[in-house]
This record gives C-alpha cells, sequence and structure tokens, in this order.
C-alpha cells in the first residue's frame, strides 16, 4: 500500500510542481477543466506517493497539453524533467 508524503520540504516540492504547471500551461485562466485534473493528480501524489502509474499518467498528460499548444515543447521537457526528479527525490 502506497503511504502519504510525510516529509515537509517533498510536500511543497510537489505542491510547487503542480502550482507551476497550472501556471505554465494556463497563465490566463483560460483552461476551466485543468485545474480540477492537476487538483486530482496533486491528491494522488500527496496521498499514495510513489506509485508509477501516476507519474505515467502525469507524462501523458504533460505530453497531451503540449501536442494541445499549452505547453511548448520546452515547457513540456522541462515539467517532464522535474517530473523524472520528483520520482528520484521520492515526492512521485
Amino acid at each position: 500500500m502506497y503511504e502519504p508524503l510525510q516529509d515537509p520540504a517533498a510536500i511543497d516540492a510537489v505542491k510547487l510542481f503542480f502550482t507551476d504547471l497550472v501556471t505554465t500551461a494556463d497563465p490566463e485562466e483560460q483552461l476551466p477543466h485543468l485545474r480540477p485534473q492537476v487538483e486530482d493528480f496533486l491528491f494522488e501524489a500527496l496521498t499514495h506517493s510513489g506509485m508509477l502509474s501516476t507519474q505515467n499518467q502525469l507524462r501523458g498528460f504533460l505530453w497531451g497539453l503540449t501536442v494541445a499548444g499549452a505547453l511548448t515543447p520546452e515547457q513540456g521537457h522541462e515539467l517532464s524533467r522535474r517530473l523524472d526528479a520528483g520520482r528520484q527525490a521520492g515526492w512521485l
């Protein structure tokens, strides 16, 4: 069973990642369905840390945002890199 994140630094890092994702993909708040979806991912990351399926879903979500034009390829790549770093750091 996966456990919730306990480390305050990890919690801050995961919250920052998802905040940056929303503000980067939708700086003018024109995508009303983006924030609820990202909040669902945030909940999963906070309550079930270490789930590889969440990381895989997020990777697909990032590339979907890139293909749709909400993120530039560079932004998508950078967020994907941060996702990998989060996995290595243990917050995802």
